[in-house]
């Protein structure tokens, strides 16, 4: 029997950067035709479609750690801009709402779980830590420890950021809420401001990282753009790093769309999408609540208790001008609150029955 050539050694060398760049270029043409037939939040959405038809085929290549990194500090700093004292105000007064909402976010995990074992029979640390709303980096390392399933955890969540990216976008987009434009050169802060502000962002975020606080790039990001908004006023950032950031947000969620990733557990994957769509529309009911008695917009109160990623939920509020710094503050308390509470939950959980070890 003839056996296929192995690749030689400058065949191998140029394998990746050629990946790379393919990679790139398919983001980017996703993004460009996304923008170019309207749809919402393009560069994002464009970009993970564009991605993940060539991750189904295996041939995408893995986003730079650095790359994500770079655009949560981008996206960070753009909406810290938002804290103006006036906004800081507004969220100070907002407190009991931002508490309820990461309650309501503690009760529909902990329901959720009970319905993804009874829809998949896995074991109770992987149903809770699957569907716990929010920190899915931190839920997988304390999914470890709880001895869960942490690959299944991983792509729980992956399947709930990408499902609710994508559906709150149209939902936003669908009640006639249009993207804010583009701001004028006056609003724009200077280059060399823009390049220290993100220096100092950047280090800030390292800092946090170093701490191990949660979403460590975006937060110290937002706080160094919420500094800066106190001197600056309503000065924001160039859009085309804002379209740059989104299409690398938009990669990183088209990379995980593999055979593998829908092979691996595609009956627990199903379960999650299903119940994913049901606190959405749990969240809508919400929205209409928050919406009366914080004298929201519904789309902001909509987007606030939303289960997708902080990151992802600000960058819709920003493009789509429905307070951003309101709806990070939201995911900013239920983060904190399911890394704190989700383990003291979990044991309450398994040791009363709700969901079996």
């Amino acid at each position: 029997m003839s056996s296929e050539p192995s690749p030689s050694r400058s065949e191998v060398a140029w394998s990746q950067p050629l990946r790379l760049l393919r990679t790139i270029a398919c983001a980017a043409l996703g993004g460009s035709i996304a923008s170019a037939i309207h749809m919402p939040l393009p560069w994002l959405l464009g970009s993970m479609l564009g991605v993940a038809c060539i991750s189904l085929g295996g041939q995408s290549h893995r986003q730079p750690v650095r790359a994500r990194k770079a655009a949560q500090i981008y996206i960070g700093t753009a909406i810290g801009l938002y804290f103006t004292p006036a906004v800081l105000g507004q969220i100070i007064d907002m407190a009991g709402w931002l508490l309820l909402g990461a309650l309501t976010g503690l009760v529909m995990s902990a329901l959720s779980a009970h319905w993804l074992q009874r829809l998949t029979r896995i074991d109770g640390p992987t149903a809770i830590y699957a569907v716990a709303l929010g920190a899915s980096a931190e839920m997988s390392v304390q999914a470890q420890r709880a001895g869960a399933d942490a690959a299944v955890v991983a792509s729980a969540h992956a399947v709930r950021i990408m499902m609710v990216t994508f559906t709150a976008s149209f939902i936003v987009w669908a009640t006639g809420v249009s993207p804010m434009p583009s701001a004028g050169s006056a609003d724009l802060l200077a280059l060399p401001w823009v390049a220290g502000l993100l220096l100092v962002a950047g280090l800030v975020g390292w800092g946090f990282s170093r701490l191990h606080l949660p979403n460590a790039w975006v937060l110290g990001a937002l706080v160094v753009g919420a500094v800066s908004a106190f001197q600056q006023g309503s000065a924001r950032l160039p859009e085309l790093g804002m379209i740059v950031a989104q299409a690398v947000i938009g990669w990183g969620l088209g990379q995980n769309m593999t055979r593998e990733f829908f092979t691996r557990a595609p009956r627990t994957l199903l379960a999650v999408a299903g119940i994913t769509l049901g606190i959405l529309l749990v969240c809508i009911g919400m929205a209409l609540l928050i919406a009366m008695g914080a004298h929201l917009p519904v789309m902001t109160a909509f987007l606030s208790p939303a289960p997708g990623g902080m990151t992802e939920m600000g960058l819709i509020s920003k493009t789509f001008g429905l307070g951003a710094p309101i709806v990070t503050a939201f995911h900013l308390t239920r983060i904190l609150c399911t890394i704190f509470l989700t383990q003291i939950t979990a044991k309450a959980m398994l040791k009363h029955g709700w969901v079996k070890v």
